[in-house]
């Protein structure tokens, strides 16, 4: 089958065109994303009997008002040999396949068992990292795609283990811009320091060519921020981020410091525990009158007994002054040996297979630490040091949920988009949590405690050793 594609701007060209396996058109409304990423789905099922695609977005009312639309405008319906709405599945005459995805019903689970050639996400923005991840990771896992044989040659890539021809496998993302923080912008922005060199991007402004003038003209009125987003495609920080993270706060770890750290910091540890949800530990050090957080533990979907045994694994021979946690854990939920039992008490129970660890309630006062976290981060009084592949106990998720959080939005008014001061509960916060509860502790004027020297200990002998010595000079 022939296409005959006119392009409507450079960025649909580029993306169509791009053979880089993981590869995001980005911009703002109106400039054919979407159109383009069906097209190009379109190309391959049609071009590889026997090709398998996910092509999913974060709701079903928007897949099928939108992406499921543009589509089948482009897909003749002839070419189908069965498509079924409410199952998410379309087959074609060449036995090619789409499986349609609303992925804020998808569990993990059912992503792990996709097994298809590429994967194309619209409005990727508003999908969470994890499950960018997890597609990721079945991209060219089904290896039964056929190709023409008018399109074999000598460089034709084939499987090293069968010697079969692989069909191109894609993970194609198409996105509006949202943060400098959002996962897109860290993998895929060519400004991000974190971007891969073979990972495709390309971005366009509102194509005022597509659609309505006065639309555009409407656009135009919004306020600077929305403009900049949605009508230039720019990515940056938004009037709803809580907090800016400067680089000078985010520092890299040496043996220098981790050994000042354990010679002279006053060490604490905070707790925000989850069941299904990740728990979070984060050790932080006192040097000076800086907070350095310089370790995390992030771990999801494990008993407590796993999460006490990593995080007193992870403490080794520290001395701390103080071990904050969630003041949830210490609310008496539920029943066991004949009384009232807390997720605190589970941490310090002597019958679980683990070491005990004992947390007093941390201050939850959320609207006045997200100040005092401000104010430590334009002093870079708070540090993190972050993760890497010397150190991989470093911070990584504090760094970046830190920087995530935003204000719930309230709509718009006269084209201006409205806060409140509630924090947006979508994004994840186990992390931050932590952050909070230790900056609560630590700013309401207490003076902090000072780290005890274990008795007999090497500290310890010393210590006594010169107070001795000093009592004799005395008497003389």
């Amino acid at each position: 089958m022939e296409l005959n594609i006119n392009f409507a701007n450079k960025a649909q060209r580029e993306f169509y065109f791009s053979t880089a396996r993981n590869q995001c058109f980005s911009g703002g409304f109106n400039n054919g994303k979407t159109y383009s990423g069906c097209l190009k789905a379109f190309t391959l099922l049609t071009t590889f009997p026997n090709y398998r695609m996910a092509i999913s977005r974060q709701t079903l009312a928007d897949l099928k008002k939108t992406t499921m639309q543009t589509f089948f405008k482009i897909c003749p319906r002839e070419l189908l040999a069965r498509h079924n709405e409410q199952d998410g599945f379309t087959e074609f005459i060449n036995k090619s396949v789409i499986y349609w995805l609303h992925l804020d019903k998808v569990d993990e689970s059912t992503l792990r068992g996709l097994e298809i050639n590429s994967s194309l996400v619209d409005q990727a923005e508003e999908t969470e990292e994890k499950v960018y991840d997890v597609l990721d990771g079945r991209i060219g896992r089904w290896d039964d795609a056929q190709i023409p044989e008018s399109l074999l040659n000598d460089n034709w890539p084939r499987s090293p283990k069968t010697g079969k021809p692989i069909a191109p496998s894609y993970n194609m993302l198409l996105c509006n811009p949202d943060t400098q923080f959002h996962y897109i912008f860290r993998k895929y922005h060519p400004d991000s320091l974190e971007r891969r060199a073979n990972y495709f991007y390309t971005e366009g402004e509102w194509d005022a060519g597509l659609g309505s003038s006065e639309t555009y003209s409407e656009a135009l009125k919004h306020d600077e921020e929305w403009v900049a987003k949605y009508v230039k495609g720019q990515w940056g920080i938004s009037n709803a981020q809580i907090h800016t993270l400067p680089s000078s706060c985010i520092i890299q770890s040496n043996d220098e410091l981790l050994d000042k750290i354990k010679r002279k910091g006053n060490l604490f540890r905070v707790l925000d525990h989850g069941d299904a949800s990740p728990t979070c530990c984060l050790w932080f050090a006192v040097i000076d009158g800086t907070y350095i957080c310089y370790r995390e533990y992030y771990t999801p979907n494990q008993p407590i007994s796993y999460h006490r045994k990593a995080i007193r694994d992870l403490s080794d021979d520290e001395v701390y002054s103080g071990n904050f946690a969630d003041p949830q854990i210490f609310k008496k939920t539920s029943q066991k040996d004949g009384g009232f039992w807390t997720v605190a008490d589970e941490y310090s129970d002597l019958k679980l297979d683990s070491p005990p660890l004992h947390w007093i309630p941390a201050d939850n006062n959320e609207h006045a630490t997200r100040n005092r976290i401000n104010e430590l981060l334009k002093r870079t009084n708070i540090q993190f040091i972050k993760r890497s592949t010397e150190y991989p106990n470093g911070c990584f998720y504090a760094i970046n949920e830190l920087q995530s959080q935003r204000r719930k939005s309230l709509g718009y008014i006269d084209g201006k988009q409205i806060f409140c001061d509630d924090r947006e509960e979508s994004v994840a916060d186990h992390a931050y949590d932590c952050v909070r509860y230790f900056v609560a502790m630590h700013g309401s004027g207490r003076s902090l405690p000072q780290r005890r020297v274990p008795q007999n200990s090497i500290k310890w002998f010393k210590m006594m050793k010169r107070r001795s010595e000093g009592l004799v000079a005395a008497s003389a």
